[in-house]
C-alpha cells in the first residue's frame, strides 16, 4: 500500500456500513423520465415526437456540437410526454424532458461493437463508439469520454480512479467487487486508446474485496494497482494523482497538461460495454444509504427511473425524510423523491431530518486552515467571500477551491463556508463578466467616437484640397481668359490696322 498522501482532508468512516457489497437488479420501471441535460454543454435536442414508438437504446436526443452525448431510451415503450421537469441539480432549475411509457418487453435496438477481440479496432473506431454510447465521466462530473480521450498526445499514464468520492457511497467498490473482469478489459481499451505506458488503479484500503477481485482478473503487466490510506478527498483528480504519482497539477493546469488521463472506474466499465458491444449506457449502479432507510445497498437501475423506485427497496422508515443526490459532503439536496436518476446519479441519501446546529461567529481557531487538501486558508477567505471581495479572494486562489467542505465539516461554529466560497466564485465571474461586456461596450464607443473623428478630420482636409484645387483652377481659368483677351486684342488691332490700310 502506498503510505504517501496529501496535506488535510479528514478521515471519516463510513457513516452506514454493510456487512456484503451487493448489487441488486432493480425491477423495470413503468415509467423514466430523461432529462436532455445530462453533461457539460448545451442541452440536448429531442429527435423523437410524443406518440413514437422507442425501442432500449435508442437514441431520443442530440446535438451536433464537439461535446455531443445522445440520450438513449433507456426502456422500449411509447414516448408521451416532452416538457420542463425540475431535476437533479443544485441551480433547482427545469430542464426538458422525455418521458417514456414502458410496454414492458424491454425490446433492444440491434448493436454490435468490435467484440471480445477489441485490440484490432483503431482508436477512431473506439472513440466513436464511447461517444455513440452517451458515456459521460460516472464519479459525477459529468464530462464527456469522447472529449477527454479524443487528439490525446505525450500521455504516460493512465489513472484509474477506485476510491469512492465520499464516505458512505459503495457503487464503485461494488462494480469492483462483482465485475472486476469488464473493468481490466476497459483499462485495457483505454490503455490502446491514449497510447499510455502504464495505468494504476486506485483503491482505498478499506475495500479488500475488490482489491482482490482485481488483482485476480488483472494479468497485463502494464496496469497495477494500489492500494491508498482512506481519506476523504483522496478521490478529486489532482489529489490522486499526487498520492500514486508523486506529482503535482499546477494551479490553473490540467492533469493532462503533465501527461496523465483519469477515468472513474464506473466509466471504464461503461467504455468497455461500449467498445466491445457498442452497448448504449442505459443504466447505472446507484448506492442508497442514509439513517432513513433499514437496508442500504447498491441497485443497478434504468436511467429516468425515480429515485422512489430504488430508495423504496431499501425499506425506508416511516420519518420524515431529507433527500440528498450524491455524497453527504458535496451532495445536492432534492426535495422529493419523484426526481429522475441521470448519469451522475451515484448514490442517493436519505437520512431522518435533524435540527441543524445554529451558525456562530468565527473564532478563528484555524481547524479548516488545517484540513484544506489544496492548501488554501479557508479562514481569510471567508472573511473575503463574506464581505464581496472576490478579487482579493482570488487573489487567494480562491478558483483552487474544490468545494469539499473538509472546512464545513471541522469548523465548530458551523459556518457553511463551501457555500460562501460557491457564492464568491459565481459573483467573481458575474462581476469579471459585467466588465468585460463594459469594456466591449466601452471599446465600441470609443472606437465609434474615433472612427467618427476620423471621418470628420478626413472629409475636412477633402474639403480643403477641393477648395484649394477650384483656387487654382479658378485662378487657371482667369489667366486662360486674360490670354483669350490678349489674343482677340490683338486680332482686333491687326483687323483695325489693315481696313485702315485700305
Amino acid at each position: 500500500m502506498l503510505n504517501q498522501s496529501f496535506n488535510g482532508g479528514i478521515v471519516i468512516d463510513s457513516p452506514h456500513p454493510v456487512e456484503v457489497v451487493e448489487i441488486i437488479l432493480a425491477p423495470l420501471p413503468d415509467k423514466v423520465v430523461l432529462p436532455l441535460q445530462q453533461r457539460i454543454g448545451g442541452e440536448a435536442i429531442p429527435c423523437v415526437s410524443v406518440g413514437d414508438k422507442v425501442l432500449t437504446g435508442q437514441v431520443i436526443a442530440k446535438t451536433d456540437d464537439y461535446f455531443c452525448v445522445p440520450i438513449h431510451a433507456s426502456i422500449s415503450g411509447t414516448v408521451v410526454i416532452i416538457d420542463d421537469q425540475t431535476i437533479p441539480h443544485k441551480s433547482g432549475l427545469r430542464s426538458k424532458c422525455i418521458t417514456i411509457e414502458s410496454d414492458g418487453k424491454d425490446q433492444w435496438i440491434e448493436h454490435t461493437g468490435c467484440g471480445v477481440d477489441f485490440l484490432h479496432c483503431d482508436q477512431a473506431t473506439m472513440i466513436k463508439y464511447i461517444q455513440a454510447s452517451g458515456i459521460v465521466g460516472l464519479g459525477g462530473a459529468g464530462f464527456p469520454a469522447h472529449a477527454k480521450l479524443e487528439g490525446i498526445q505525450d500521455c504516460h499514464t493512465l489513472v484509474i480512479n477506485g476510491t469512492e468520492c465520499e464516505p458512505g457511497i459503495m457503487c464503485d467498490d461494488a462494480l469492483m467487487q462483482h465485475h472486476p473482469r469488464d473493468v481490466i478489459r476497459g483499462v485495457e481499451i483505454l490503455l490502446h486508446i491514449c497510447g499510455a505506458q502504464r495505468a494504476v488503479i486506485a483503491v482505498e484500503d478499506d475495500k479488500q474485496e475488490a482489491l482482490n477481485s482485481l488483482l485476480m482478473h488483472c494479468h497485463d503487466d502494464r496496469i497495477s494497482i494500489e492500494q491508498i490510506p482512506t481519506k476523504y478527498t483522496s478521490g478529486a483528480e489532482k489529489l490522486l494523482i499526487k498520492v500514486l504519482l508523486g506529482i503535482e497539477v499546477p494551479s490553473g493546469k490540467f492533469a493532462i497538461d503533465i501527461g496523465v488521463i483519469c477515468q472513474n472506474v464506473s466509466t471504464t466499465k461503461a467504455i468497455f460495454d461500449a467498445v466491445v458491444e457498442n452497448k448504449p449506457l442505459v443504466s447505472r449502479i446507484v448506492t442508497v444509504t442514509g439513517s432513513g432507510v433499514k437496508s442500504p445497498n447498491n441497485y443497478e437501475v434504468r436511467l429516468g427511473a425515480s429515485f422512489e423506485h430504488i430508495v423504496s427497496m431499501a425499506n425506508p422508515n416511516t420519518n420524515h425524510h431529507s433527500v440528498r443526490m450524491g455524497g453527504m459532503m458535496m451532495g445536492v439536496d432534492v426535495e422529493t423523491t419523484r426526481m429522475p436518476i441521470c448519469k451522475i446519479t451515484n448514490c442517493i441519501f436519505v437520512n431522518n431530518i435533524e435540527t441543524k446546529p445554529n451558525t456562530q461567529e468565527c473564532i478563528r481557531c484555524g481547524q479548516c486552515n488545517q484540513v484544506c487538501p489544496v492548501n488554501l486558508l479557508p479562514q481569510q477567505l471567508y472573511w473575503y467571500a463574506k464581505n464581496e471581495n472576490t478579487d482579493k479572494a482570488m487573489d487567494y486562489n480562491l478558483a483552487d477551491c474544490i468545494e469539499c467542505r473538509c472546512c464545513d465539516y471541522v469548523c465548530p461554529s458551523h459556518i457553511p463556508l463551501a457555500e460562501y466560497f460557491s457564492f464568491a466564485k459565481a459573483l467573481h465571474r458575474k462581476t469579471t463578466e459585467d466588465q468585460y461586456r463594459t469594456d466591449i461596450a466601452r471599446e465600441r464607443f470609443e472606437f465609434r467616437e474615433y472612427r467618427l473623428e476620423r471621418t470628420k478630420q478626413e472629409r475636412a482636409k477633402m474639403m480643403a484640397a477641393k477648395k484649394e484645387e477650384l483656387k487654382k483652377k479658378m485662378a487657371n481659368d482667369k489667366a486662360q481668359k486674360g490670354k483669350i483677351a490678349a489674343a482677340m486684342a490683338r486680332v482686333k488691332k491687326t483687323k483695325k490696322v489693315s481696313d485702315d490700310v485700305q
